[in-house]
């Protein structure tokens, strides 16, 4: 999760850009003797270095959403197919076993509505946790009563959705080191400093460079953080799968 909103990042990310912008821009006008063919090579050189790591970041995001979203599938299907076999059990724990997955389904679907809540997902981790105990001791129990390979492949699909749930609260959790997001501001506002510099140089201030390259920068650079926290921006991993799978079993 995020250590701060997406909105505040973008203040800050705005702020920093153009104040650089600007500072650069009074600099350069103070540096009119520079060398201009020095100045071109240093903004051309940050500049691939800003799309570099852009691209970089980015690809880090989207394969992290990527993740995120193809486990919601694969838990759906885990949920299903355990769901589907425990009609395979004695005759006394499938019905117990069919309410708990199903309670488990909406402690689920819940635990991601409110994911952006640290107390009440931990509170649906937990209540996962617990149901996924009492299913096992059903597990553990229809085995002992009918020890066969039929009773075998619940067990197996059991253990199946108790790890795709361990792998996606994982996935969940992964972030873009704070690190890599540091060296991404560091190589934005200098890149924002020396475009803004070479146009002081060049006494030719321009709406590019003032305006439009800073809000350019920032608007990628925040779709890169709505990607990659989708919590709590308007991109958002859908839970489709899951909910289809809900109104399935409820009528079941």
């Amino acid at each position: 999760m995020s250590p701060i909103s997406q909105g505040v990042f973008f203040l800050i990310l705005t702020a920093l850009l153009f104040g650089f912008a600007a500072i650069g821009f009074r600099i350069g006008l103070r540096a009119r003797t520079a060398p201009k063919e020095q100045v071109v090579d240093i903004q051309t050189s940050v500049l691939g270095m800003l799309a570099l790591l852009l691209g970089f970041t980015f690809s880090m995001a989207a394969q992290r959403y990527d993740a995120r979203r193809v486990f919601v599938v694969t838990e759906a299907n885990a949920i299903g197919t355990t769901y589907l076999r425990a009609s395979m059990l004695p005759p006394a724990h499938q019905e117990p076993v069919r309410s708990l997955l199903r309670r488990y389904l909406d402690v689920r679907v819940k635990a991601q509505a409110t994911a952006s809540d640290p107390a009440s997902f931990a509170a649906g981790l937990k209540a996962s946790s617990d149901i996924q105990r009492e299913l096992w001791r059903h597990a553990t129990e229809a085995a002992k009563e009918a020890p066969t390979p039929i009773t075998s492949t619940f067990i197996v699909a059991l253990n199946e959705m108790i790890d795709t749930d361990t792998a996606r609260v994982a996935a969940g959790r992964a972030e873009i080191p704070y690190g890599v997001w540091l060296l991404l501001i560091v190589v934005a506002v200098s890149a924002m400093f020396v475009t803004s510099y070479r146009a002081g140089v060049d006494a030719a201030r321009n709406p590019f460079t003032s305006l439009f390259l800073p809000l350019l920068v920032a608007v990628v650079m925040i779709l890169v953080f709505d990607i990659a926290y989708p919590l709590q921006g308007i991109v958002e991993v859908s839970q489709r799968p899951l909910l289809e799978l809900q109104q399935t079993l409820a009528v079941q």
